[in-house]
């Protein structure tokens, strides 16, 4: 992560971690992704044109990038996220298409989802080596991090805007 901080970075981390407190592990999983998928959409925006209608109706929920897969893979296809962040964020969505593909109480305990939550990469990065790395924690972190991550990258994507190029013009009339 980089040192500057937009000043809502610890903000944005600690409401999450907040909201992950006495949740069941389906709870945190669908909230945590719900912040994310809502954190890319805000990432996305701030790099496309200025034209709102256009970006709303790539954006929409029933749009092209209006779910969670497809709002990732334009992140990283736009060179907006890092490999790192793009990996466990396709983790994080694998981990919530699990809880929403079984409709009993999955945890993130499982088999299957465990390993998912174990090969998450960014929580290690910040973990201390004797820490307790239980998928929980590991899901709660990453998702946390991620979140303010995506908001400093919303800013920096800001500043660096696209704009539609001028009109094309077939034949130069000055020649």
């Amino acid at each position: 992560m980089t040192s500057k901080h937009p000043p809502h970075y610890p903000q944005e981390w600690q409401r999450l971690v907040d909201e992950f407190q006495h949740t069941s592990d389906r709870a945190m999983v669908i909230v945590g992704t719900t912040y994310l998928k809502n954190h890319l959409g805000r990432l996305i925006r701030c790099f496309l044109v200025g034209d709102q209608e256009t970006v709303d109706q790539l954006l929409g929920s029933e749009a092209p990038l209006g779910t969670f897969g497809a709002r990732i893979r334009a992140a990283y296809a736009l060179g907006l996220i890092s490999p790192n962040e793009y990996h466990d964020l396709l983790q994080i969505l694998h981990i919530r298409n699990a809880f929403l593909d079984e409709l009993d109480n999955s945890k993130l305990t499982d088999n299957g989802i465990r390993e998912k939550c174990y090969a998450l990469k960014i929580p290690r990065e910040v973990l201390l080596p004797d820490e307790t790395l239980t998928p929980r924690r590991l899901f709660e972190f990453a998702a946390a991090l991620l979140a303010g991550q995506l908001v400093v990258r919303a800013g920096q994507a800001e500043n660096e805007r696209r704009a539609a190029p001028e009109n094309f013009i077939l034949v130069d009339v000055d020649r």
